[in-house]
């Protein structure tokens, strides 16, 4: 890595470190849309906190040089993909505001090494990303190592989702930042403007959806 790039991913990471929000509220168990607790292992769709969370889901696109599919992004136009929380060295299923998480969809391209969520430095924008993969994927692109976790926001089963550096625990909430022409909002680490979400059981949703249809055809 060239000694400018260095010094300005240097300064970059310096101020997120010290722009970070804290959070002081009382764990609390995390619920989907319809107040069931989240389970460990299950699939679930994120979408954007509305009336009718049905659309807006995750999915994954190329950016920059990029030649694989690797940075999430949330697109209003489809359902997305499913993902899956896993609590590390933990022998519970419930899920609690404030875990340390790991995050990953239950399908990935076949160019990416894991479809496990992470924090990487975008060259061009020179922003906090999120995506999946592994170090593989990443050639000369600095990836920041950490934990998700999940944030009560408001009433309801309204959430947010945060990221906390493994080497301080400092944490920062996870917000959308559009560019032209890449099929949807980027999730990027960000003080301001955080992005507030539910979370809806996927079995539940293609029970609904299952549902529908049956009613249709009567």
């Amino acid at each position: 890595m060239n000694p400018l790039l260095s010094l300005t991913l240097s300064f970059f990471l310096f101020t997120f470190i010290t722009n970070l929000p804290s959070n002081t509220a009382a764990p609390s168990q995390v619920l989907d849309i319809h107040g069931n607790p989240l389970i460990h292992g299950n699939q679930y769709f994120i979408f954007p906190a509305s009336d009718n969370p049905t659309t807006g889901g995750l999915t994954l696109n190329k950016i920059s040089d990029s030649e694989c599919p690797l940075t999430v992004l949330q697109n209003n136009a489809n359902q997305g993909l499913p993902v899956k929380f896993t609590i590390p060295e933990s022998t519970t299923d419930n899920i609690l505001t404030g875990t340390d998480l790991e995050i990953e969809f239950t399908e990935k391209p076949n160019c990416a090494a894991s479809s496990k969520w992470l924090v990487f430095v975008d060259n061009t924008t020179q922003l906090n990303c999120v995506g999946i993969g592994g170090p593989e994927n990443y050639h000369g692109v600095e990836t920041i190592s950490g934990k998700f976790l999940i944030v009560k926001h408001g009433s309801g089963g309204i959430y947010r989702l945060g990221f906390c550096l493994d080497s301080t625990g400092d944490c920062d909430l996870i917000g959308l930042q559009s560019f032209e022409g890449e099929g949807g909002s980027r999730l990027i680490l960000s003080t301001f403007g955080a992005y507030s979400l539910v979370f809806v059981n996927a079995a539940s949703l293609k029970s609904a959806a299952a549902a529908a249809q049956i009613s249709d055809m009567r």
